[in-house]
């Protein structure tokens, strides 16, 4: 039998992050249990784990924006950054072997009991707790937690393979867990990668179209459901309406581009508009061009690029993938 994890269950004392240290991913004062490691700013404890992480990282969870210095357009400026005021931070560990490993995330119950529902049974067996977790990317994350009594902590499985595969994370990488002011049925969920320097170039290609003559006369990048679900969350209904799908792109050229995606379920399929008419119009963009979506797991933006039908005319930053 599961249960649902909600506000009800929370024991948590919220801890609002300060604006000017929310970059560091660290809390004020939650306890440090075991193997873990948590809050901002970090006891003196977790500043000694944390001084043999690289200098470069700076202590900031990998959702944050590292291009805060690019000049955007007038027509696509970033959203305000106001983030870090709906979260608090209840949970922060430097994932070991066995975390990564053995594919269970691994949280002593003198720190799970914080933000998660004390231990109970039911017909002798303790009872499974249900999870939502969003990523720094808005997509959603359904785990489950079950209680070890020899071992007195909880371990996070289902899925938490595929959030390990998805942004590549390795023992010494560390996780954060936040409290989502906005939503108290879920937990939001970040990283910071302990070698930044070796995955900092990477990218991987999400998505690939030759534009099609509506995609650009009618001003709307059509992507069927089929190949948006590997970068786009899953449509959601809100009051009955499906909710739009914020998109933050970063082009060849270092320009932001922020867009969003509509689901439409007669033709199941996502399109991309706001910003998108510009974009084309920048570039000069026609049916049988081919535009490349590419991901950094690092980063809270994807990234841009396109290929000229005609050679003479690409842009100098082609993508090579294909």
């Amino acid at each position: 039998m599961s249960e649902k994890w909600g506000s009800a269950s929370l024991l948590v004392k919220k801890r609002r992050l300060d604006g000017s240290s929310s970059s560091s991913g660290s809390a004020s004062d939650i306890k440090q249990g075991g193997e873990v490691a948590m809050e901002d700013p970090p006891p003196t404890e977790i500043a000694d784990t944390l001084n043999s992480l690289s200098a470069s990282l700076e202590n900031k969870p990998r959702n944050q924006d590292n291009n805060d210095n690019d000049e955007d357009d007038d027509d696509c400026d970033d959203d305000d950054d106001d983030d870090d005021d709906a979260k608090f931070l209840v949970y922060r560990k430097s994932l070991t072997q066995d975390d990564v490993l053995y594919h269970r995330l691994v949280i002593p119950l003198e720190d799970a009991i914080e933000f998660m529902p004390e231990p109970s049974k039911y017909k002798g067996k303790y009872k499974l707790t249900e999870l939502k977790l969003m990523d720094h990317k808005k997509r959603t994350w359904n785990m489950k937690a079950s209680f070890d009594e020899l071992s007195s902590s909880y371990f996070f499985s289902e899925n938490w393979d595929k959030y390990l595969n998805k942004y590549k994370l390795e023992p010494e990488d560390v996780i954060f867990l936040y409290e989502d002011a906005s939503d108290d049925k879920r937990l939001l969920i970040e990283f910071h990668k302990r070698k930044l320097h070796n995955i900092n170039a990477r990218k991987f290609l999400v998505y690939k179209k030759s534009l099609t003559r509506d995609d650009v006369f009618y001003r709307r990048l059509v992507i069927p459901l089929e190949d948006a679900v590997e970068f786009l969350p899953k449509p959601a209904k809100y009051r009955g309406r499906y909710e739009f799908t914020e998109l933050k792109l970063m082009d060849h050229e270092k320009q932001m581009w922020n867009m969003r995606a509509s689901f439409y379920e007669e033709c199941s399929s996502y399109m991309v508009w706001e910003n998108w008419d510009k974009y084309l119009n920048k570039y000069e963009l026609e049916p049988e061009d081919v535009i490349l979506f590419y991901e950094n797991p690092i980063d809270t933006h994807f990234h841009i690029e396109f290929q000229k039908r005609k050679p003479e005319r690409n842009n100098p930053k082609d993508a090579t993938d294909s």
